[in-house]
């Protein structure tokens, strides 16, 4: 048998940590003492084994403390007690004799061991003692450990030195232990925030780190330098193993979360060479932008890194991208390299005057290449403030170098009313979703204003705000194609069209954070034209609590004119007055422009309502010089022309009329619209005359209902009810009236709770849905599966589900069997295949 090294410690000296291995000190009154110590290195169980043997030799036990080598086991007997410190160090020999003794319970026995390395004959050793006493576990100390060490020690601190100690601690036993050791009352007295105790500490952590392993002193390293609560990857654990967290752990270097205390992490952090602090910081920004107290670096290569990052963040996170921005800036990189990055940034999280900061500063001090990064920004920050001219100039300065650029360029000049230029970009891209919602955007808009049918341009622009809402892009615009689709939509007496554009815009938010209010806006907008003003109001709501603390300028002439459209419908002339008066402030702060024209004709008339028409004649004679310069597309034109036509009738003027009934006349045969529009205006030019014909005011009213004016159908058959002395006709036409557009301010009453969707069931498909959805419905009442419908048509089942979910609430349809009945409704018979599917749509 070979000789047990045995080790017989001098007893004195006051236990650490008594509170925690009180059920140790219990357990050696036992007749059979048996326990098991589990502590990270330094935690004390080593001198708490130690106590333990005094005790015992107090107590005149047979003790034997076993170090290092124990290969003589069988030499102990079992009723002596065997002490045996660091369990997890032995050979797996010596645990299979270890492992004996501790199955049989009659056999005294006290391990000590560290968490880690934990092998499965070291776990099944430490569960058998468990059986008789639970494990005792060290290495996190409270306040009242500490007091009581320090009592023991006869050593005294004050709270708020006891208080800093397990802060930046986190109550690491070994740690605090130090930090008794190494505290001074005189220092803390001249040094409140016991710099000197810290930087005591963090050379004792910076040895520790020193005696570990490369790989895992790289793991380390890693924890301290990323963000608090990162999860990192296993590139970054050492030798690859799972257990890196616990390895650190067993040293007491890492919390039992792979976390590290504040002082840890800075004191690794003081002991890392720049060139390694700086890689770590490349792969691991965010914890730049949440350090206390880090070394200044002025290394180039971190900026670049930051900057690197940043780029990759800026269309899905853009918060964080100009965080890192930010950060980069701080570290040395160049202004004028960041300016155009921080003002893309800004702007994508909303914080238009913060990009307006960004693009001025770079602007003073860009060279030429420099502005063209800076160009979109710019021309959407003119646009946000209602200016187009200025936004228009942007590209007039600053050739368009991107597909965005062009299609932003294109949207200032016709907004302005002037053709654009046709130049293509510099380097051609390969197609992406958002590069592809650019172009069909652009052939779309330009579609408008060109000679032949205006219709067919629309399902272009409702392609391009899908595509847009696909890619996900928080992009500088000078505007979102959703708006433009919107207004397309409504210029061609679509509502229903324009209402599903830009739920479809919301839900999906469309643009980013920024946008989200106009869109919404823009939805009280539809809700307004739609005759819903209970809808109109609770999305002014929703529009409110996510605007920023000051409208733009765009956005504050919507939702004024929303107001005013509200107001006028379904308010007294003192109600309107009010309202007037707070949006015609807003006029002040814009230009008309083509995208304004909707809102601007609802104030034009609001205006020659509450007698103050001068104040919009030169906005009037602005939009008509800006459809002039497109060449009067009926597309744009005639909405503009029939403001014209409601100031003269407001105003009692009929040579006011005249010219624009003229020009709605010219356009009749190429638009319904103007159709509708110029049939409405010679009929009610008659009934300002005094000539009632009820069935051609009905006919007329109707009309213009049919194109999305039904407010100005109600007041035409209104109008003409109180302009015939015969009392069956004015009968027939208030009748019409109420039937077209409701008074008291709520949806329209139906004769069945489904009226809304009966409505739209016996509409124009196009009119009801938008392209994509009326192939997809198409497909559903054939039977198809969401999988079956992405084969025919090219989308994924889920987008196929996400389109009939929004056909199923265009017609107000519960169940598939009445989705499908409204669908035949809707298609008629040509639309019906046969058979359908068992997979509910």
């Amino acid at each position: 048998m070979s000789t047990l090294i045995v080790e017989s410690p001098s007893t004195g000296g006051p236990l650490t940590w008594e509170r925690p291995l009180r059920p140790a000190l219990d357990a050696v009154t036992h007749r059979i003492p048996r326990a098991a110590l589990v502590g990270t290195a330094g935690s004390g169980k080593s001198t708490g084994l130690h106590h333990l043997h005094d005790l015992l030799v107090e107590d005149s036990r047979e003790v034997v403390l076993a170090h290092d080598a124990v290969d003589a086991l069988d030499d102990v007997p079992a009723e002596h007690v065997l002490l045996v410190d660091d369990l997890h160090l032995l050979s797996e020999t010596e645990l299979t004799q270890l492992g004996a003794r501790a199955e049989d319970p009659s056999a005294a026995l006290i391990i000590a061991r560290r968490p880690w390395p934990a092998r499965p004959a070291v776990r099944a050793i430490t569960r058998r003692l468990e059986q008789q006493v639970p494990a005792i576990v060290l290495g996190h100390v409270s306040r009242s450990d500490v007091l009581d060490h320090l009592e023991a020690l006869d050593v005294t601190m004050s709270d708020e030195c006891i208080s800093h100690v397990l802060r930046s601690t986190c109550g690491m036993s070994w740690l605090v232990a130090a930090a008794v050791q190494h505290h001074d009352q005189r220092d803390c007295a001249f040094d409140g925030s016991h710099v000197a105790l810290d930087r005591a500490l963090s050379e004792l952590v910076a040895h520790r780190l020193d005696s570990l392993d490369d790989a895992l002193r790289r793991a380390v390293e890693t924890v301290c330098v990323s963000a608090a609560g990162e999860a990192y990857p296993a590139s970054d654990a050492a030798a690859g193993a799972d257990d890196w967290a616990l390895q650190g752990y067993a040293q007491g270097l890492l919390l039992r979360s792979g976390d590290a205390a504040p002082l840890v992490r800075t004191a690794v952090r003081e002991a890392m060479p720049t060139r390694r602090l700086i890689d770590l910081y490349a792969h691991h920004p965010d914890a730049l932008t949440q350090r206390e107290d880090e070394r200044a670096l002025r290394d180039p290569r971190l900026a670049e890194a930051l900057i690197a990052s940043a780029d990759r963040m800026l269309a899905d996170r853009p918060d964080r991208a100009a965080e890192l921005y930010d950060t980069a800036a701080e570290y040395g990189a160049p202004p004028r390299q960041l300016a155009a990055r921080r003002a893309h940034a800004a702007w994508a999280t909303g914080d238009l005057e913060g990009a307006t900061g960004f693009v001025d500063e770079g602007v003073r001090s860009a060279s030429p290449d420099e502005l063209s990064p800076m160009a979109d920004v710019s021309a959407a920050m003119w646009s946000s403030r209602g200016m187009m001219a200025q936004a228009h100039e942007v590209y007039q300065l600053v050739r368009p170098s991107t597909v965005s650029a062009l299609m932003n360029a294109t949207i200032a000049a016709l907004g302005v009313g002037e053709q654009p230029a046709s130049v293509p970009p510099d380097d051609p891209e390969l197609p992406t979703a958002a590069g592809v919602s650019m172009r069909l955007l652009r052939t779309g808009l330009l579609g408008t204003v060109s000679p032949g049918a205006p219709e067919a341009a629309l399902p272009e622009l409702v392609r391009a705000a899908e595509m847009y809402s696909s890619a996900q892009r928080t992009d500088a615009v000078v505007e979102l194609p959703a708006v433009i689709t919107t207004i397309v939509a409504l210029n061609l007496g679509r509502l229903t069209t324009a209402q599903s554009v830009l739920e479809d815009a919301v839900e999906r938010d469309h643009g980013g954070p920024w946008a989200r209010t106009r869109l919404l806006l823009w939805s009280a907008w539809v809700a307004v034209q739609r005759a819903h003003p209970v809808d109109a109001k609770e999305l002014l709501e929703r529009a409110m609590a996510t605007a920023p603390a000051a409208l733009s300028a765009r956005d504050a002439v919507l939702l004024h004119s929303v107001r005013v459209a509200i107001a006028r419908r379904y308010d007294d002339a003192a109600g309107l007055e009010a309202v007037w008066r707070e949006a015609r402030g807003s006029l002040l702060r814009i230009d008309v422009d083509l995208y304004l024209l909707h809102p601007l004709a609802e104030l034009i008339s609001a205006a020659a309502r509450v007698g103050d028409a001068t104040r919009v004649a030169p906005l009037l004679d602005r939009a008509q010089r800006i459809v002039a310069g497109l060449g009067d597309p009926s597309t744009w034109s005639a909405h503009v022309h029939w403001a014209g036509i409601q100031q003269g009738i407001l105003l009692s003027r009929p040579d006011l009329l005249a010219p624009h009934a003229k020009a709605l006349v010219a356009a009749a045969g190429r638009s319904r619209v103007a159709a509708s529009m110029a049939r409405a205006g010679r009929v009610w030019t008659d009934v300002l005359a005094g000539s009632v014909d009820a069935d051609a005011v009905a006919s007329a009213a109707e009309g213009l209902a049919s194109v999305g004016l039904m407010w100005d159908a109600a007041r035409l058959a209104g109008h003409g009810a109180t302009k015939t002395d015969d009392r069956k006709t004015a009968t027939q036409l208030l009748a019409c009236a109420r039937e077209l557009h409701p008074n008291d301010g709520t949806r329209r009453p139906a004769p069945n709770a489904g009226d809304d969707a009966e409505s739209a069931a016996q509409s124009p498909p196009e009119e009801v849905l938008s392209e994509r959805e009326i192939e997809v419905a198409r497909l559903v009442v054939q039977g198809k599966t969401y999988a079956e419908i992405g084969e025919s048509i090219f989308i994924s089942p889920r987008t196929a589900e996400h389109h009939i979910a929004h056909i199923r609430r265009r017609l107000g349809a519960t169940s598939r069997s009445e989705l499908l009945a409204r669908l035949r409704q809707l298609f008629g018979d040509g639309g019906i295949g046969a058979g359908y599917s068992t997979e509910p749509p």
